[in-house]
């Protein structure tokens, strides 16, 4: 989050800097593009938020049900039942990290879309630079969200055994 909070504050002073040199542009259609690539931006993010919450309601049931399951067991089936229960657990968080990334991941795309929509605004080497910087943070949000899918996946498994 903190480099993606640092990409971002770079992306915004590269802006300020060049916003006195879009002489000549349709700084009209630059606001309107960038309002378009906001709108779409909220669209996605609340798209993969809703699959989040998706995948937490079905995780949540899956438990509920595999808990359900082995409370019926008796005998040598019980600690099947166990396995049962931790599997669905481990399911659920392999579930829940995945639509958590893709929550990041669409934060990622909208601020990326919205910062070049932005970087239209300039022109010559600010609107390169402001390219390069809005790229630079995407990948670097990129990153960070595959590093905490990754790392919630090895915890999922170590948890599992």
């Amino acid at each position: 989050m903190k480099i993606q909070a640092n990409a971002i504050a770079v992306i915004t002073a590269a802006l300020a800097i060049g916003a006195c040199s879009g002489k000549g542009l349709d700084m009209a259609k630059v606001r309107e593009d960038v309002a378009k690539a906001q709108a779409d931006g909220q669209k996605k993010i609340a798209a993969a938020q809703a699959e989040f919450d998706k995948a937490g309601a079905e995780a949540k049931k899956d438990i509920t049900d595999a808990k359900a399951d082995a409370s019926a067991k008796s005998g040598p089936a019980t600690q099947d039942a166990g396995k049962d229960v931790a599997d669905a657990r481990h399911d659920a968080s392999q579930k829940l990290a995945d639509a958590r990334y893709d929550i990041d991941k669409a934060r990622a795309e909208a601020s990326y879309d919205v910062a070049l929509a932005q970087c239209e605004g300039q022109s010559g080497e600010t609107k390169k630079s402001c390219r390069h910087a809005a790229k630079a943070a995407y990948d670097s949000a990129i990153a960070t969200a595959k590093a905490a899918n990754d790392s919630a996946h090895r915890n999922a498994q170590a948890r599992n055994g």
